[in-house]
């Protein structure tokens, strides 16, 4: 084999395995939230980084130098591909991928420095199969750390959402990373050899987890605050209920003396048409007092009393804002789930339901509930009409209210992951759909 052709496959192989872990451990824990399928995101990885390994091998038999230069143009090209085919925010993206790439650095520049400590020469190179050793013995080492610290990070990624902090943290590390880079990007044995090339990488990596602890702190901050929020939420709403509540109950009451009274007065009447033995009259007094009787306006939505204590309460929010009212809940007294997580869900349909229904203005404004128990599942669908799309970032959708994604449609998915169900939500021609299916026996 020609000696060009020998070290061009050797630089090809050697770039193909020291660099493809790297790209595994990026993509692993984020395999059940990729945009494509799993077979059409391998073939895109794989295929740039055969290209990626081509052509560092060929620059490299030109120049050394070159090489590394398309390390680094194909690093930014790997972080679109990875932001394109990951489901979550593209800053939260960039902040995970930015600690993958100080991990290859620390990786790559342990390997070098060891390799030059232990078989330095003027003329040592860190492209043979020994190099590639060094490299995945180190790599082994570290990486089931390296996967749990990532899936870690995808969890708090997941779970808190602060866009304004997500689109500047990743900043301090990604400038760290270029100025390290700038510094001790010469890859030669003089170079590596020095103590000063492995610190760089070690203080990389250190501040890189500084950071990451710093935004740790912060996000637990921001979720207290929006847990308390959410509950300070949650405890006006079941105190605007319990208002309800308390008002029916009073006008309630006072109904029933008003009616205890004119009831005596009926009965002396009537009781003087029985004492002069007036029939005719007693009839047509009857008759009249019957047509007299206020209709019967009472609703109940449901056999459960938190559930129809909860619609009744949006009904007669909907009733003041002219909104039309329908609710059908085929329920049983008693729910096969904890009546405080289907309530809570109920409830931030509605409410998401009502806000809308009150910003629409060219249209007759209604909601229409249905719910019942088939089987052992339990159906659950809101639909009411909306003036404005929302709009949907990531497969959530954005509060209209505050800075982020929404908490109520986000606390409904988690509730029916919960109970073994589903719950979709869909717009079109000003129309929102909410549906919710939930599996609390299995």
């Amino acid at each position: 084999m020609p000696t060009g052709l020998a070290e061009f496959l050797t630089a090809f192989l050697y770039e193909i395995i020291s660099t493809m872990p790297y790209r595994i451990i990026a993509y692993y824990p984020f395999r059940n939230h990729l945009r494509y399928s799993i077979g059409i995101t391998a073939f895109v990885v794989g295929f740039t980084q055969v290209l990626e390994s081509a052509l560092y091998a060929w620059l490299s038999s030109q120049n050394p130098a070159w090489g590394r230069i398309s390390e680094f143009v194909f690093a930014i090209v790997c972080i679109l591909i990875f932001m394109t085919n990951v489901k979550i925010d593209h800053w939260k993206v960039l902040f995970i991928y930015i600690f993958l790439f100080d991990y290859i650095i620390l990786v790559r520049g342990s390997a070098y420095f060891i390799e030059a400590r232990l078989f330095y020469s003027a003329d040592l190179t860190f492209d043979s199969p020994r190099s590639l050793l060094f490299n995945l013995v180190i790599l082994a080492v570290t990486m089931p750390f390296m996967i749990l610290y990532l899936q870690r990070t995808r969890n708090i990624a997941f779970q808190t959402e602060a866009p304004s902090l997500w689109r500047v943290i990743w900043i301090l590390p990604g400038f760290t990373t270029l100025i390290v880079m700038m510094y001790t990007s010469d890859i030669t044995a003089e170079a590596v050899w020095q103590f000063r090339f492995f610190f760089s990488r070690v203080l990389l990596i250190v501040g890189m987890l500084g950071a990451f602890s710093v935004l740790l702190q912060t996000l637990s901050v921001i979720q207290r605050e929006a847990a308390v929020e959410e509950e300070r939420i949650q405890q006006e709403h079941l105190l605007a209920i319990q208002r309800t509540q308390y008002s029916q109950l009073s006008r309630h009451m006072q109904e029933t003396r008003q009616a205890r009274h004119d009831l005596i007065q009926h009965l002396r009447i009537i009781n003087s048409f029985i004492s002069t033995g007036s029939q005719d009259a007693l009839r047509e007094y009857v008759e009249n007092y019957e047509l007299s009787l206020p209709p019967n306006t009472s609703r109940s939505f449901s056999k459960n009393y938190t559930v129809n204590t909860l619609v009744s309460y949006y009904a007669e929010e909907a009733e003041h804002s002219a909104i039309d009212f329908t609710a059908q809940l085929n329920l049983p007294e008693v729910l096969p789930l904890n009546e405080a997580e289907f309530c809570s869900m109920l409830g931030n349909l509605l409410e998401n339901a009502l806000l809308a229904c009150r910003e629409v203005k060219e249209t007759a404004p209604y909601i229409r509930i249905l719910a019942k128990q088939d089987n052992q599942r339990i159906l659950l669908t809101v639909d009411n009409t909306c003036q404005t799309e929302p709009v949907l970032k990531d497969g959530q959708f954005l509060s209209s209210r505050h800075e982020g994604y929404g908490l109520g449609t986000a606390s409904i998915r988690t509730i029916a992951q919960r109970h073994h169900g589903t719950a979709s939500f869909r717009y079109e021609r000003g129309m929102f759909y909410a549906s919710v299916v939930l599996n609390p026996s299995l």
